[in-house]
């Protein structure tokens, strides 16, 4: 119950942080999976969230640690980001909502059915894959398939999560 909480939470966040409502371009799952290495690898972080913040095609880091998010800038490109810190205080959230300080999993967002609404790809565990010699992320992803607008997928979370609190308290 505490990772829903925690995925509830995010999504909230996320809808409060990202700049712009429709998303410039659609990834596929494939897609992510091989850009998960390139952004992973580059992050002195672990479990970054990997979205397009500033909406310039190219997918920016936040890092959400102990109530603060930091914001790290891709001067790069798509396929070969190079990250800078460009915001040591990008937002803060109340550790209330989060049960641990630190993200699971890293996660991209991003549109996965071209409908214009940021999708969430969870970047799980990796696996040598002996073939290419190298090791390759496993990505599971939900899409916000109801078309709902962002005002209204905010109401409907803060009502999950409240409701999940008083059965958490109510579960004591």
């Amino acid at each position: 119950m505490k990772n829903l909480i925690t995925l509830f939470s995010l999504v909230f966040l996320l809808n409060i942080i990202i700049k712009a409502d429709s998303p410039v371009r659609t990834f596929s799952k494939d897609e992510i999976k091989r850009l998960s290495s390139a952004y992973i690898a580059k992050l002195a972080f672990e479990n970054p969230v990997i979205v397009d913040v500033d909406n310039d095609g190219d997918f920016d880091a936040l890092n959400f640690d102990t109530g603060n998010v930091e914001l790290y800038k891709n001067v790069g490109t798509l396929e070969n980001p190079v990250f800078i810190l460009e915001n040591q205080r990008y937002d803060k959230y109340s550790q209330a909502f989060f049960i641990d300080s630190k993200m699971q999993f890293p996660m991209f967002f991003a549109d996965k059915d071209g409908d214009g609404d940021v999708d969430m790809f969870v970047v799980r565990d990796k696996e040598f894959d002996k073939a290419s010699q190298r090791y390759e992320y496993n990505i599971g992803y939900a899409e916000n398939s109801m078309n709902l607008d962002t005002g209204t997928l905010i109401t409907i979370i803060l009502v999950l999560v409240i409701v999940l609190l008083i059965l958490a308290i109510l579960g004591r």
